[in-house]
C-alpha cells in the first residue's frame, strides 16, 4: 500500500484530495488539527503517533521529528542498504508529503498578537518533511500548494505516478517555499530586535501578480509582495503594470515627507509638480501649473480624502493613476466613468512603515539593498553660511522645496515660491544643465522668479548654476554642501546677495 503524509495549516480542498488518495490506495498517515478535519470527513487515517508509537509533546512542538518519519521519506527505494535498514528498523517508505505550514505570516500582521505568539507560530517540523521530501523528489511527491492537489490527482489516475518532471516542478515550489518562509522569520527578527545582519540579503516574498509586462512589451514581469503587508488597493480599473508600481512606489515615497495638504503630479518616477495647500484643489491647481504638458498620461497621488471638486479638476486632464487615502462619497463613481483610469487607495498607516523598509535591486549577477532615503527635515542642524539669512517666507518655502527635489532623480532642481513647485530641472548629466531646464520651465509656465527659492539634491561643483539663478532673481538656495567649492559658491551667494543654506545630507536619487 502506498502511503501519504499530510499535515495541513491551509487545509483548503483537504477532504476532497484525500478522499481520491483513498481510492487510488494510499495510507494516510496525518497529525493533529488535519487528523480531526480528515475523522470530521469521514475519512480514514492514522495519527502520526500511532507511526513513532510516541506520543505528541509539548504542545505539539514534537510530534513528526522521528526516525520512522523521516527515515521513510528520505529512503531511496533502489538502494539495497536503505531498504535493508528500513525493514531492519520497521520503517514503511512515503510515496507522497503534502504539508503546508504554520500561518507566521497572518500572526505576525495581526496586531492583536504579541511576541510569544508569534514564536509558536514559527514551523519546526513542517519546513524539515517538506525539505526531506522535495531532497528525495526523485522518489517522493511533495505539494506544499492546495492548487496542485488536482494536478497530482489527475497523473496518478492517469499512470499510477507522477513524471520526474512533476515532482521536479514540486521540489523546486517547496524548496522556495520553505525559502520565503524562513526569510520572512529572519526579517521579523530584524524588524524586532533591530539587527542588522548584512552577511545575507533575505528577501523571500511570494508572487502576488504576473503582470502583463514588464517595463517593454517584450520583457515578462511579475510583481511580488507579503500577502498580509499591501499598501495599495485598486479599487477601479485594470491591475497596475510593470511601470504603473514604480510610477505608483515614486508617488508615495514622496508624498509621505508632508504633514499638511498636498498634492504630487508624478510621470517616469519623477514629479512634474508638486504643491501643498489648505485645500486639495488649490494645492492640484498649483501643482499642474508647474508643468502642464507634462501630466497627460500621468499619476496624481494626494495625501487626505479625496473631494469631488479636485477629482472634477483633476478629470479635465487623462490622468492614469489617481491615489489618495479615502475618497469622499460620489467621488468614486464620478471618476469610474472613465474605464481606462485606475483608481488606488493606499493605506495611510502603513505606508510610514516604509520609512523603515530597505531597497532591493538586482545589478549584474547579484543584488544592490540599501534602506530607504528619508528626508528627515532637521533644519537646527543647517548651516546659515551667507551674508543673507533666509526670511521666514523663503525658509518655509526651501523646507518644502527640499522635500520635493530629494525624491526627483539627479541632478536635480526644485525652483519654489511659497508650497509650489515652479520649475523642475530632473535627471540632467550636469548640475548647470538641470538649472537651465527648471528655469527655462518656469519661465515658459509664465511664473515670476523674483523671491523664489532653490533646491539642488547634490553640492553645486562650480559657481555657473549660481550665477544663473541670480539672475533670474532667486533669492535663497537650499543645498547639501561639500564641494572644494563650496567657499566660491558662497562668495557667488554673497556678491549677488543670494542667501545659501547647507544640509550637510545628500539625496542622490538613480
Amino acid at each position: 500500500m502506498k502511503r501519504a503524509l499530510i499535515s495541513l495549516s491551509d487545509k483548503s480542498n483537504l477532504a476532497e484530495f484525500a478522499k481520491e488518495l483513498v481510492s487510488l490506495g494510499y495510507e494516510i498517515i496525518s497529525t493533529g488539527g488535519t487528523l480531526d478535519a480528515l475523522k470530521k470527513a469521514k475519512i480514514p487515517a492514522k495519527a502520526v503517533s500511532s507511526v513513532t508509537e510516541f506520543p505528541e509533546i509539548m504542545n505539539g512542538r514534537v510530534k513528526t521529528l522521528h526516525p520512522k518519519i523521516f527515515g521513510g521519506i528520505l529512503a531511496i527505494p533502489t538502494n539495497e542498504d536503505h531498504v535493508k535498514q528500513a525493514k531492519e528498523n520497521d520503517i514503511a517508505f512515503f510515496d507522497l508529503v503534502a504539508v503546508n505550514l504554520y500561518p507566521f505570516e497572518k500572526t505576525i500582521n495581526n496586531p492583536m498578537s504579541d511576541w510569544n505568539e508569534k514564536i509558536e507560530n514559527i514551523d519546526i517540523g513542517g519546513p524539515s518533511l517538506i525539505r526531506a521530501a522535495a531532497k528525495n523528489y526523485q522518489f517522493v511527491n511533495i505539494l506544499t500548494d492546495p492548487n496542485d492537489y488536482t494536478l497530482i490527482i489527475d497523473e496518478l489516475k492517469k499512470n499510477q505516478c507522477t513524471t520526474i518532471e512533476t515532482r521536479e516542478y514540486l521540489a523546486h515550489k517547496a524548496f522556495s517555499h520553505t525559502a520565503a518562509y524562513d526569510s520572512l522569520i529572519a526579517d521579523t527578527f530584524r524588524k524586532e530586535y533591530k539587527h542588522k545582519n548584512e552577511n545575507i540579503l533575505t528577501i523571500g516574498k511570494p508572487i502576488k501578480l504576473r503582470l502583463r509586462y514588464g517595463e517593454n512589451p517584450h520583457q515578462n514581469a511579475g510583481f511580488y509582495e507579503s500577502q498580509y503587508d499591501n499598501i495599495i488597493e485598486v479599487v477601479h480599473g485594470k491591475q497596475p503594470s510593470y511601470n504603473n508600481y514604480l510610477d505608483i512606489d515614486s508617488a508615495l515615497k514622496l508624498i509621505i515627507n508632508f504633514d499638511e495638504k498636498a498634492v504630487a503630479i508624478i510621470k517616469h518616477t519623477n514629479p512634474s509638480g508638486v504643491a501643498t495647500a489648505d485645500t486639495l484643489l488649490e494645492a492640484y491647481e498649483k501643482a499642474f501649473a508647474t508643468d502642464t504638458i507634462s501630466p497627460f498620461g500621468g499619476i496624481v497621488i494626494v495625501n487626505d480624502t479625496l473631494d469631488l471638486e479636485c477629482a472634477k479638476a483633476i478629470n479635465k486632464v487623462f490622468t492614469e493613476i489617481i491615489i489618495a487615502p479615502a475618497l469622499d462619497n460620489d467621488v468614486l463613481d464620478f471618476l469610474k466613468k472613465k474605464k481606462d483610469r485606475r483608481i488606488v487607495i493606499y493605506k495611510k498607516e502603513e505606508l510610514y512603515k516604509l520609512k523603515s523598509h530597505r531597497n532591493v535591486v538586482s545589478c549584474l549577477n547579484g543584488y544592490l539593498c540599501q534602506e530607504i532615503d528619508n528626508v528627515d527635515i532637521n533644519n537646527e542642524k543647517w548651516s546659515y553660511v551667507t551674508n543673507e539669512i533666509p526670511s521666514e517666507e523663503n525658509l518655509r518655502s526651501l523646507l518644502f522645496a527640499w522635500k520635493v527635489v530629494a525624491k526627483a532623480k539627479s541632478n536635480a532642481i526644485c525652483l519654489a515660491k511659497g508650497t509650489q513647485t515652479i520649475g523642475l530641472g530632473i535627471g540632467q548629466t550636469s548640475r548647470v544643465d538641470a538649472m537651465k531646464i527648471a528655469l527655462d520651465r518656469a519661465e515658459e509656465m509664465g511664473f515670476d522668479l523674483q523671491d523664489a527659492v532653490c533646491a539642488s539634491d547634490g553640492f553645486f561643483p562650480k559657481t555657473d548654476s549660481l550665477e544663473l539663478l541670480a539672475k533670474k532673481g532667486i533669492r535663497a538656495v537650499i543645498q547639501p554642501g561639500g564641494s572644494v567649492a563650496d567657499q566660491d559658491v558662497i562668495d557667488c551667494c554673497n556678491q549677488a546677495e543670494v542667501a545659501m543654506v547647507l544640509t550637510g545630507t545628500r539625496h542622490f536619487r538613480h
